[in-house]
């Protein structure tokens, strides 16, 4: 059996990750929907206000702390039961629920405080979004990746053999793996907190300084790009830390033993990248942020299958009809679905 060039390894491997990235795009533009609503609706409110107290958009700071610390019936209990319908995520419903349940969601808040709760709910309404769009293109994105490897192992090496499906528990390990030190899910939930944070500190100053309506929907709007930045810069390294973990997996069915570390070198490849470049490790020893992509934020490198002769006789083996004795050919020709419908049925 004889492998294609490293040219063609190297090729398909680069291509896998940035095919990944490209259908990542799909789930940040929806999470950025999200962003772009919540503070739709929080500038709703803002308006509100400048045009039933001020006047041409501008309020007089003495006269904004007086309206502010006005107490008035909650209206949050209303918000809370027509956002609860919407929300997939356990646990922000269960946060949601205790919300609507809580004594003070009855009693008369000022409208500071009203404020600042219905800039909570909102980013819950994100974190809400996030989790359950990002979580099923992981899922989507680990099975992706274990096929196509395959795929191109087989293709590369033209020659075909049966493998096992990645398993479910296997992918439900990947997806609640904290390789970073906290899981996706818990960064979600700090980030979109860190939003409400200076969100709640922005409509505050903004009404103390007198700014007016323009300039404080202006800066609740950079507010709302920052995490729309820390949103993407998650999906985009989770993407490749899901599918280098799916590749794992294929190598190990495959019986390959080791891999090849690829850096994708272009005028923004990291050092550390750069230095990992073409290094050679055992499957067995993976490590996200070790000898594994990620190893930082926005990483886009990625593994490919190194073949030693012992891996080369195991799939020539595996291969080999157990009727005809002849080996399963792979055309080079033959495209994804084909394979798919053959091979991983």
């Amino acid at each position: 059996m004889k492998t294609r060039s490293n040219a063609y390894w190297d090729k398909r491997s680069l291509q896998r990750m940035a095919e990944y990235h490209r259908s990542a795009d799909s789930t940040v533009r929806t999470i950025n929907r999200a962003y772009d609503q919540s503070v739709a609706d929080i500038n709703e409110e803002i308006e509100k206000i400048f045009r039933t107290f001020g006047a041409n958009g501008q309020l007089d700071p003495a006269e904004a702390k007086r309206i502010l610390n006005q107490r008035i019936p909650n209206p949050l209990l209303k918000l809370a039961k027509k956002i609860y319908p919407g929300i997939r995520d356990k646990k922000t419903r269960r946060w949601l629920l205790t919300r609507m349940n809580a004594p003070a969601y009855r009693a008369r808040i000022t409208r500071l405080e009203a404020l600042r709760e219905s800039v909570r709910i909102q980013s819950k309404v994100i974190a809400d979004v996030e989790l359950t769009t990002s979580n099923a293109f992981y899922m989507k994105t680990i099975r992706e990746a274990y096929f196509r490897t395959m795929f191109d192992i087989q293709r590369g090496l033209g020659v075909g053999f049966e493998f096992a499906t990645i398993p479910n528990r296997v992918i439900e390990t990947i997806l609640k793996n904290p390789w970073s030190g906290k899981h996706f899910s818990s960064r979600i939930w700090g980030n979109t907190d860190e939003l409400a944070d200076q969100l709640s500190k922005t409509i505050t100053s903004g009404f103390e300084s007198g700014i007016g309506m323009r300039k404080m929907i202006h800066d609740l709007m950079e507010v709302t790009a920052t995490g729309k930045f820390a949103a993407s810069r998650l999906i985009r390294t989770e993407t490749t830390f899901m599918a280098n973990m799916a590749e794992m997996e294929s190598y190990a069915e495959a019986e390959i033993d080791e891999y090849l570390f690829m850096a994708t070198l272009d005028r923004v490849t990291s050092e550390i990248c750069q230095e990992q470049d073409r290094k050679i490790y055992r499957v067995k020893d993976a490590k996200p942020g070790v000898n594994m992509p990620p190893m930082h934020p926005f990483c886009r490198s990625t593994t490919r299958a190194y073949f030693g002769p012992e891996t080369i006789q195991n799939i020539q083996r595996r291969s080999r009809n157990p009727v005809t004795g002849k080996n399963e050919l792979v055309p080079a020709n033959m495209n994804y679905p084909d394979w798919l419908e053959k091979y991983a049925a």
